[in-house]
């Protein structure tokens, strides 16, 4: 009986304009917002490769240790799947070589987009008439009166409805994902393929979601209009209202410092501080220790070496400076450093408390919870912003331990070589990318996939409860 009953709801549903409108309506936005955002995605792609050579060919003329930090920042280029889902804006600190400003005021569709908004919209716009609506033609009466339980008509009509809606949109993402697919600019990896099915299936369980929302009302609703009302207000409520007020929530109950201040607190310590601090133990050095090096301290490079190499007693003694000053350098580095972390360790703890209580304010929602398994499976997410941050860490720590050996080759050399001075650093490590497993990307968000779950349960339960109640006549 329950796949007569289907069969006859997605017959009923592939022969209403509901159907077609749905076909045409996922298909057009799916292939058109991944051909706009491939699109893009090519041209950032550009973008970083010029800015990464430029940074290359900078750091072959002018390379120093004493601001390599800053000049071997790592650019940024777009997520490997960002032409599917944006995400978070990763390059919004960042100059490019892209003048147009005008895609960045005009919001841009993607998949979630597409699903959370669209599709969740659809759903109700397939469910909201369900039972209402075969009230007000009067066959609800008559099909009840025949012998079917209100248990197996209300799963027909859940089933047989949400099969409908799938349908077009399951092809819609299909060839969304296969024009991504042969795209010359994105190279598909193995791991995508999986991504893609469980992108997929959050999906269907999102729209499931919504479909039963609409049924639920459609069920405590005498005519399909109070039903399209009541679905339209808790879709205004699940999927604008509590997504928006739980950040802003959060933001009040547990306020952090801003970022801005945090930066100028790092230019303080890091480099004005420092900077200070260097000159007056260079100083202090030179009073206690190298009184007799005082009249060529700061000579020009070429004067210096000719005055060391026409004296071996004092060539010895600036290089017994050079270190002295060399190891000043790297205790006051490693004193403000630390001074530093310690401000930013408190930041970054209070910026995670307040990031998980919005978690689970906006977790009331099925967008949010879909919304941070989509990023979290495209790796344009907090997520992977974490692992961005362990990846270049690694690399920063690489890059020092190289250039350092760098700069001690270069002392031994020259007593007279300065942190200031070119360092030849071409030959220096590059930065390769490593991304996140695949379940190093699905762990953390387990529990949204379990409260999408939990989503399709209440509100179809809800539905059933409604229904038992309700008068057919």
């Amino acid at each position: 009986m329950v796949l007569h009953l289907i069969r006859k709801e997605f017959h009923e549903n592939l022969l209403n304009v509901r159907f077609i409108a749905a076909c045409g309506v996922s298909l057009a936005l799916m292939v058109s917002s991944i051909a706009v955002l491939n699109r893009s995605n090519e041209e950032q792609v550009l973008d970083y490769q010029s800015r990464v050579r430029q940074q290359d060919e900078f750091i072959g003329k002018f390379g120093h240790i004493n601001r390599l930090g800053w000049m071997s920042a790592i650019s940024r280029g777009p997520a490997h799947l960002q032409a599917l889902v944006l995400g978070i804006d990763r390059e919004a600190h960042q100059d490019n070589f892209i003048s147009n400003p005008v895609p960045a005021l005009l919001s841009r569709l993607d998949f979630v987009s597409i699903v959370t908004v669209i599709m969740s919209l659809v759903a109700i716009l397939f469910s909201y008439n369900a039972i209402s609506g075969e009230r007000e033609a009067g066959l609800l009466r008559q099909i009840l009166g025949a012998g079917v339980s209100r248990k197996v008509l209300l799963t027909g009509k859940f089933l047989g409805g949400l099969v409908s809606l799938v349908i077009p949109f399951t092809i819609s993402v299909l060839a969304g994902m296969l024009f991504l697919a042969l795209s010359p600019s994105i190279q598909i990896r193995p791991a995508d393929f999986s991504v893609f099915a469980m992108l997929l299936g959050a999906s269907w369980l999102y729209v499931s979601a919504f479909y039963g929302i609409g049924l639920f009302f459609s069920t405590r609703s005498h005519t399909s209009g109070q039903a399209i009302l009541k679905s339209l207000f808790a879709w205004v409520i699940l999927v604008l209202v509590i997504p928006n007020a739980g950040p802003f929530l959060a933001a009040q109950f547990y306020p952090i410092p801003s970022a801005t201040k945090l930066a100028q607190e790092r230019y303080m310590i890091t480099d004005r501080e420092r900077d200070a601090i260097l000159v007056q133990r260079r100083d202090a050095m030179i009073e206690s220790r190298f009184a007799d090096l005082r009249d060529i301290i700061g000579l020009p490079q070429n004067q210096l070496q000719e005055k060391l190499k026409s004296d071996a007693a004092l060539d010895e003694r600036y290089r017994l400076y050079a270190r002295g000053w060399e190891d000043i350098i790297a205790v006051t580095n490693r004193e403000q450093g630390a001074k530093y972390d310690k401000i930013e360790k408190v930041f970054l703890q209070r910026s995670r408390v307040q990031e998980k209580l919005a978690g689970v304010l906006t977790s009331a929602s099925p967008l949010s919870n879909f919304v941070f398994i989509a990023i979290g499976l495209t790796e344009t997410g907090i997520e992977a912003e974490d692992h961005w941050d362990r990846e270049v860490g690694e690399y920063d720590r690489a890059l020092a331990t190289y250039a350092d050996a760098q700069y001690k080759k270069a002392m031994e050399r020259d007593p007279s070589f300065e942190i200031n001075d070119y360092l030849d650093l071409r030959a220096r490590p590059r930065f390769q990318y490593r991304p996140a497993g695949l379940l190093e990307r699905v762990e953390p968000d387990l529990p949204q996939w379990g409260v999408l779950i939990a989503f399709n349960l209440i509100f179809f339960a809800a539905a059933f409860v409604g229904f038992q109640r309700y008068d057919v006549r």
